[in-house]
């Protein structure tokens, strides 16, 4: 992953969506990002599975604190992200939201 020039990374946490895999969950002030391992045994690297802009957001939530869910325009379904503190990465993502000026 690679961060664009004025970009800085906000939140960095372990994460597991059934559709992308076990990876890293990033929120940076311009994107979320999560990069997945893959490869074999010997050989692994890492790939970047979603790349959302902050403003793509339409909604987010952490029900029951143990999951994120994320609805993207353009998606039928929210993202599903399981990761160890759903309601702090809920309340971060809302905030950015507000800074950006999108709730």
């Amino acid at each position: 992953m690679e961060l664009l020039s004025d970009e800085k990374i906000i939140m960095q946490d372990d994460a597991k969506s059934d559709f992308f895999g076990k990876g890293i969950l990033y929120m940076t002030n311009v994107r979320i990002l999560l990069d997945v391992k893959t490869g074999g045994f010997m050989s692994k690297t890492t790939e970047v599975k979603l790349d959302k802009a902050l403003g793509s957001i339409k909604t987010v939530s952490a029900p029951g604190g143990k999951q994120l869910q994320i609805q993207f325009e353009g998606s039928v379904e929210p993202t599903t992200f399981f990761v160890s503190n759903a309601e702090k990465w809920e309340a971060a993502i809302r905030s950015a939201l507000t800074v950006i000026g999108r709730m």
